[in-house]
């Protein structure tokens, strides 16, 4: 019995982090509303994500033919549209990372701060921004659609199509 206790306790500390580590991420596709995730937010290959007051630790990662809508929520790290997202929509969140949407379709946030940078390139929908503070830099290129924006603030440069009037 002894050495079973002993066995027990000297694998504790190899099976624990392992177990937290397969339970760190979640897949997303439908609501998470209230709710913590300590670690990354994946959205499926044509999934619908909305997050609702939720803090998320890590990245916010969609997937092609994916939607994110982040309302009232923070993201520790990054948010991230792969090739073909369908669609980025943020309203009233912040983002502590960056935020790059890059050959996909609509990008919309509202009422948010991103602490990095932005990079909306090559989308083919809406790309609009109103009201988003951006502490780093807003770069927009070849998007089919001029992105439209209003009452921005950003620290960093703005470039592209986001460039200063």
């Amino acid at each position: 019995m002894t050495r079973l206790l002993l066995c027990a306790l000297t694998l504790w500390p190899l099976i624990v982090p392992a177990a937290r580590a397969q339970n760190a991420g979640v897949t997303c596709a439908g609501t998470l509303s209230g709710r913590t995730v300590n670690g990354d937010v994946t959205v499926r290959a044509g999934a619908n994500c909305i997050l609702v007051n939720t803090r998320v630790s890590g990245d916010v990662e969609v997937a092609r033919d994916g939607q994110v809508t982040l309302r009232n929520s923070e993201v520790g790290g990054d948010v991230q549209g792969e090739d073909g997202f369908r669609a980025l929509v943020l309203t009233g969140s912040v983002v502590r990372g960056d935020v790059d949407a890059e050959r996909g379709r609509h990008v919309v946030m509202s009422n948010t701060r991103v602490e990095g940078d932005v990079e909306l390139k090559l989308n083919t929908g809406t790309v609009r921004l109103e009201r988003v503070t951006v502490n780093g830099d807003l770069e927009c290129e070849n998007n089919t659609r001029v992105p439209e924006w209003r009452d921005n603030r950003v620290q960093g440069q703005r470039e592209g199509q986001c460039r200063a009037p």
